[in-house]
């Protein structure tokens, strides 16, 4: 994760495929389109955001989210790089600043990684393929997996947490074109 390149994949993920749009959901930010249905208010946490508290090491619950205003909301969604020590310290310090002044919390460091995560690899993890399978989703999309940039590999793994509703799967699937859209 450490030589992704931020901004490339935020640009992968807004370009234009065959039957969508070459704009973001919502212009001046980039979020999937999946991710339309709160895009204004952005009262939950954008998956772009979640990557960069996944590469700083920082927990930040929902509840702590909706109470940054929208300005600090943008700002952590807007700026750029995660990818070298530098900028996850830069984001980080921007974070905690957010989280202590606005949420009035104290900040949640993750663990450390113990190894490479499982979703940055070329090749489709089990707990995807397991949760597409058990939607009766048939990844017949014009991509594969190696095909994805990290943002969305990640985006998808993230997705497929144990526990959680997953609503959002099968759209992100489709988006980024792991299987044909419903007829």
């Amino acid at each position: 994760m450490d030589s992704f390149d931020f901004g490339a994949a935020v640009r992968q993920s807004t370009t234009a495929r065959p039957g969508r749009s070459a704009q973001p959901v919502c212009a001046d930010l980039p979020l999937f389109d999946f991710e339309a249905d709160y895009a204004k208010s952005l009262c939950c946490m954008p998956m772009i955001v979640r990557y960069k508290l996944d590469a700083c090491r920082i927990k930040l619950s929902l509840q702590h989210w909706q109470r940054f205003d929208l300005a600090t909301r943008r700002l952590l969604i807007m700026t750029e790089g995660v990818d070298g020590p530098g900028e996850q310290r830069r984001y980080r310090h921007l974070l905690i600043h957010a989280i202590v002044h606005q949420a009035k919390a104290q900040p949640v460091k993750m663990p450390a990684r113990q190894t490479d995560t499982d979703w940055d690899g070329a090749l489709l993890p089990e707990r995807v393929h397991r949760s597409a399978l058990d939607k009766g989703i048939t990844l017949n999309g014009f991509r594969s997996w190696a095909d994805l940039g990290a943002l969305q590999r990640f985006t998808l793994f993230k997705l497929t947490r144990p526990g959680h509703e997953n609503r959002n799967f099968r759209l992100a699937l489709e988006e980024f074109d792991l299987c044909l859209p419903r007829g």
